[in-house]
């Protein structure tokens, strides 16, 4: 019995500090990555989606992230981010608390995060694993069929030493039934060359 399905993989790639657009908390958000694996005996074989999204730790909300986007934020430490909507209106606030007017690119930095799961470390690995199996399996050696064995056939040879006939597993005859009586040996059909065959009287 055949048990296949979907599997889906949360990766948190790193965090930073953003302003979300959902709830209007400026606190910690998660940048996720997601794989959605199908799976042949819960064992996770091909990974057909892959998406990043920006998550508020508040509320829950997400933020659609491009691949590129995130691989260069974590390679460079920052993900720059449109101008906020609510920015303004939050700058406003703090202003007014204890005039201080903060610049929306302190919400670039990012935290990579040191510890990725092990979903991950497959993901990244999986070309790997794909090439070392097509490479395995080219070069697994090919059983080669055994020959085909001579075996014995009630034969007749005729008097110039050439097999008059012979009688064949399945009951028929090939040529006539003329001559000495001798054993042959041959893979069926019977050869059209001596070279195909040995009898003994």
């Amino acid at each position: 019995m055949l048990i296949y399905g979907l599997a889906t993989s949360p990766i948190v790639l790193g965090a930073k500090q953003d302003l979300c657009a959902t709830c209007n908390v400026a606190g910690p958000h998660v940048i996720l990555r997601r794989v959605r694996w199908a799976e042949i005996f819960f064992i996770p074989v091909v990974p057909i989606w892959i998406n990043h999204r920006l998550v508020c730790s508040n509320c829950g909300a997400e933020t659609k992230l491009g691949f590129g986007e995130v691989r260069r934020a974590l390679g460079s430490g920052k993900l720059p981010r449109p101008h906020r909507a609510n920015f303004d209106a939050y700058a406003d606030t703090l202003w007014n608390d204890n005039q201080r007017r903060p610049a929306e690119a302190e919400f670039d930095a990012v935290e990579k995060n040191p510890k990725r799961s092990g979903w991950n470390l497959y993901l990244m690995l999986y070309p790997v694993v794909v090439v070392a199996l097509v490479v395995a399996v080219a070069l697994w050696p090919r059983p080669t069929p055994a020959p085909a064995q001579h075996t014995a056939h009630d034969c007749w040879i005729a008097s110039d030493g050439s097999v008059a006939g012979c009688r064949m597993f399945d009951g028929t005859m090939q040529g006539d039934a003329v001559g000495d009586p001798a054993t042959c040996y041959f893979v069926e059909p019977l050869p059209t060359d001596t070279a195909g065959f040995t009898c003994v009287n």
